[in-house]
């Protein structure tokens, strides 16, 4: 899977055009996207506040896709917090933390599991908080995981190597010379503009593995143009609601 993003400051301008003016739009994170890893790298990598992101060697990140075994679970806040110690055999045990509702099977120890989420650090120790888990439907799913984890890390030293930036669809974020800034801010909703929900609420509907192409998207949101929706996609990417699947055109929401 392309999972890695790597991008300017296109996310931080549709924030702010969505109608959020506070002081907190500086520590926007600079790294978008979502990163196949292992617990090992989340846990080794160290929180850098030039990047506003998690370094491990090459790497920087700040939300991952991590793939394990649910070895202990614990339930609070009337049940809504749910606290998973997942292990995938690199290292130690990682805390994830998932609020969510009261439906749905709960999930119980010893089950394998994906988890999609943002890196954050609490008492000097590195947890994820889940946009995302579900169960996994076979164990060739934790194989093809490790090879992408292999993929993705050799893949973004080499663009490194060879002084590429690693980022999608930058050439097209000022397409036509519009401005970010001058995205439609009437209407917003749940802190998104109207652009932005509408793509991740399509996305939320997606059945295939592969998700919706950014020309599918276009044709089904035609009161937007495609420069629109390929910045709600690089905001939405950047803040872990949607991910890239088979290549970096493709999309998923991360609820599916």
């Amino acid at each position: 899977m392309a999972l890695w993003e790597q991008g300017g400051a296109t996310g931080f301008q549709q924030r702010k055009a969505g109608g959020e003016n506070d002081s907190n739009n500086s520590q926007r994170p600079s790294v978008k996207g979502v990163l196949t890893c292992t617990i090992a790298t989340i846990l080794k990598a160290k929180h850098s506040e030039s990047d506003n992101c998690f370094v491990y060697k090459h790497l920087k990140f700040n939300t991952c896709m991590v793939m394990g075994l649910i070895r202990e679970v614990n339930h609070e806040v009337n049940g809504s917090l749910a606290t998973y110690q997942i292990d995938d055999h690199s290292g130690d045990l990682l805390e994830v933390k998932w609020w969510h509702d009261d439906s749905g099977e709960p999930l119980k120890s010893l089950t394998y599991v994906k988890v999609i989420g943002q890196v954050k650090v609490f008492a000097g120790k590195a947890h994820l908080v889940a946009h995302h888990i579900s169960k996994m439907q076979s164990l060739n799913e934790l194989i093809a995981h490790s090879i992408e984890c292999i993929h993705a890390s050799i893949s973004i030293r080499k663009l490194g190597e060879n002084g590429t930036s690693i980022t999608t669809n930058n050439n097209n974020n000022n397409q036509g010379g519009s401005n970010p800034f001058s995205q439609q801010t009437s209407n917003i909703s749940n802190g998104f503009t109207p652009v932005q929900n509408a793509v991740l609420n399509l996305l939320k509907t997606v059945t295939t593995m592969a998700g919706y192409s950014v020309l599918e998207i276009c044709k089904q949101l035609k009161q937007f143009n495609e420069n629109q929706v390929k910045q709600a996609l690089e905001f939405l990417s950047g803040e872990g609601h949607i991910y890239s699947t088979t290549d970096d055109d493709h999309f998923r929401a991360a609820g599916n």
